[in-house]
């Protein structure tokens, strides 16, 4: 599909090679990728194309959506109010949030929503995009909601309800909506080009096009029935980028991905800026789960990341990690030091109806060269 563009230091040499192949099978449309050392990037790459006629290249600044990736940002801004004193994971979120105390959701812990145990994996109800672009209108809805399950005791994926529930969680302890915050405490400070809420018509601009264009992909990947609440729609439009739904509307590309995940992997420090303390790092690293969730299968959880597990693994066994629909990911590993985002626009589901390789398959070369070119950093994947 084209040049590769961007660099790769020859230590990472496998990762380009893996993304060159990606292109010339033509698994990947258009892709971006970067990976950080110690905070410096050592790989930054790019390629393809971002429309469906192949005119217009991917280039150095284009955005995409990442789906779930986008719920590794949610949990550096919880982390955040957390490691600020300001959230306690353990106390009822109702401290916080009064009004959601109905229907028996007053005993509800910020820990049980990060490991997906909360509950409320769902809204009980279809959900329409008029809806879920009103962040005020889905709090309530959010407040009125019934329990799908007693808290703590069932594992089933937030694919939505997630980020609406801790973002709304960072806007009452930190004072400010979660957009807004995660703006000026993280992408500003950072420099990432990562994005919740894309109003600016140039940046809207900047967004690929998503392969397959098919809205009914997203909803129909998973057979979950929280999966078909959300309204089919298309999501490259001005309405959609401009909405802020935490758990899968995030914009960014591989360079901003690895840029946020760097400040784990260097303990919470980047550039002389302390963003979180170790030992929050540490935990947010420590098995908080490890259960059969009912959308996903077995999911090993730390604070709201993925940890390494058999039936997901990492890239080294202290590797933070998880992804996005179509295969978007993002790791950090403190005891190596290095973080990786990967961004692509063609979104592959688990099977493909055209035998094209699965998601799966792309997402486990991508982790697995991640780690090999892993092993002589730290002592975590050695």
């Amino acid at each position: 599909m084209g040049a590769i563009h961007g660099f790769c230091d020859e230590r990472f040499a496998p990762l380009e090679e893996m993304f060159r192949a990606n292109q010339d099978d033509e698994i990947d449309a258009g892709a971006s990728l970067a990976v950080t050392l110690d905070g410096e990037f050592v790989v930054d790459l790019w390629a393809g194309t971002t429309d469906y006629e192949l005119k217009e290249p991917w280039v150095e600044d284009t955005l995409v959506y990442v789906f779930s990736t986008s719920k590794v940002m949610v949990n550096i801004a919880v982390l955040m109010t957390y490691d600020r004193g300001l959230l306690d994971l353990d106390a009822p979120i109702v401290e916080y949030w009064p009004e959601f105390g109905q229907n028996g959701k007053d005993r509800i812990t910020t820990r049980q929503i990060l490991v997906h145990k909360s509950g409320l994996p769902g809204f009980g109800r279809p959900i329409g995009w008029d809806e879920i672009h009103d962040w005020d209108h889905m709090i309530g809805v959010l407040e009125a909601a019934e329990l799908w399950y007693e808290p703590g005791t069932v594992a089933h994926y937030h694919p939505l309800t997630y980020g609406f529930l801790l973002g709304e969680l960072v806007h009452r302890t930190a004072g400010v909506a979660f957009a807004d915050f995660f703006a000026r405490e993280v992408a500003a400070p950072m420099g990432a080009d990562f994005h919740f809420g894309l109003t600016a018509p140039e940046d809207q601009a900047r967004v690929a096009e998503l392969w397959p264009a098919d809205p009914e992909t997203t909803n129909e990947a998973v057979d979950d029935p929280v999966m078909a609440e959300l309204e089919e729609g298309l999501w490259v439009v001005p309405e959609r980028m401009a909405a802020v739904m935490p758990s899968t509307n995030g914009i960014g590309n591989a360079r901003s991905i690895a840029r946020i995940c760097s400040m784990m992997a260097t303990g919470g420090e980047l550039e002389g800026r302390r963003y979180l303390s170790k030992a929050t790092i540490d935990e947010a690293g420590t098995e908080q789960s490890f259960e059969d969730d009912r959308m996903l299968g077995p999911c090993r959880y730390g604070l709201g990341f993925g940890l390494d597990s058999e039936y997901f693994p990492g890239p080294s066994p202290t590797a933070m990690h998880w992804g996005g629909y179509g295969g978007s990911l993002a790791t950090m590993d403190p005891a190596t030091g290095i973080s990786a985002g990967f961004a692509p626009n063609r979104l592959l589901a688990d099977p493909e109806p055209d035998g094209a390789p699965m998601m799966q398959d792309r997402l486990s070369r991508l982790i697995s060269t991640i780690g090999e070119v892993s092993r002589p950093f730290g002592s975590a994947s050695l």
